[in-house]
């Protein structure tokens, strides 16, 4: 298959309930496209979803593949693996795009995708626009031309919804961290973040590029900057991808930043950024 034709797989991850608002994340079938729906069902769970799964049943470019337990991260993990099972062969040229239940893609997206990587031969991963399914603005202040991740605007931070990817980087043993991200024990947030830091560290070729692909909720768990699990997975993302030194510093500029603007204890805020700092780095 050509670049200009490259398969497409849409990897939506959903949990319990949320298998009903799958089908909503749907556009009409489409050759080379094709989605694969990673649902997590957690312990005690009772199916009542009937009316979803039958319209997904129905739908020949639709896999579903569930799994048990929760963790955002081990969810997509388990759709990055499901669509590279499905691949003709091990290194096919396919490209994915990391999608939640709602999300809504735009009627031009696939062209749009295969575009972008057809006209870039060595690029690994592509954050593209998202808009605000509220009132039609951009979730975020994106950069108005292509530009490397590494020289992303200091205001840019990256939600899933905007990934897409070649799915080769399997194969390069990139994976989303499965410490960080909903459901994860202690942390909430911040896989985006880990997930590029590791592809950058691989070598991978990641840019920013100004093309629209979806809306979504605004709603994020990146809003509520003062949950604890928020800070704490913030600090964590620190301790990552910082020496210990560096982590500290950038959680003592954070929380007195928090403080000023939020009128909080900062001491209390650099507290939970600290047990992130000290988590990640057990």
């Amino acid at each position: 298959m050509s670049n200009s034709g490259m398969e497409i797989f849409v990897l939506i991850s959903t949990i319990d309930d949320g298998i009903r608002k799958v089908p909503e994340v749907l556009l009409s079938e489409e050759e080379g496209v094709r989605y694969v729906v990673s649902w997590q069902r957690t312990e005690g769970y009772k199916e009542n979803t009937a009316k979803a799964t039958i319209a997904l049943a129905g739908r020949r470019d639709v896999t579903v593949a569930t799994m048990e337990g929760r963790g955002l991260s081990r969810n997509r993990n388990h759709a990055l693996e499901v669509a590279v099972d499905l691949l003709p062969h091990p290194l096919a040229e396919a490209i994915a795009i990391i999608a939640d239940d709602d999300e809504r893609l735009t009627p031009d997206a696939f062209a749009r995708i295969r575009e972008a990587y057809a006209s870039r031969p060595r690029l690994d991963i592509a954050l593209m626009r998202v808009r605000s399914s509220a009132d039609g603005s951009y979730l975020k202040p994106y950069p108005p031309s292509p530009v490397s991740y590494a020289n992303r605007p200091r205001c840019y931070y990256p939600c899933s919804v905007e990934m897409t990817l070649r799915l080769r980087v399997w194969h390069a043993g990139l994976r989303f961290n499965e410490r960080f991200g909903l459901g994860s024990p202690r942390l909430c947030a911040g896989e985006e973040d880990v997930f590029l830091h590791d592809a950058v560290r691989k070598g991978l070729n990641v840019m920013v590029l100004p093309i629209d692909i979806a809306t979504t909720d605004p709603m994020t768990t990146g809003g509520h900057v003062l949950d604890v699990k928020v800070l704490r997975s913030k600090g964590a993302v620190y301790g990552y991808e910082y020496n210990l030194p560096r982590a500290i510093i950038r959680s003592l500029r954070e929380a007195m930043s928090l403080g000023v603007r939020h009128r909080r204890n900062p001491w209390h805020i650099l507290r939970n950024l600290l047990y992130g700092v000290k988590y990640v780095r057990q």
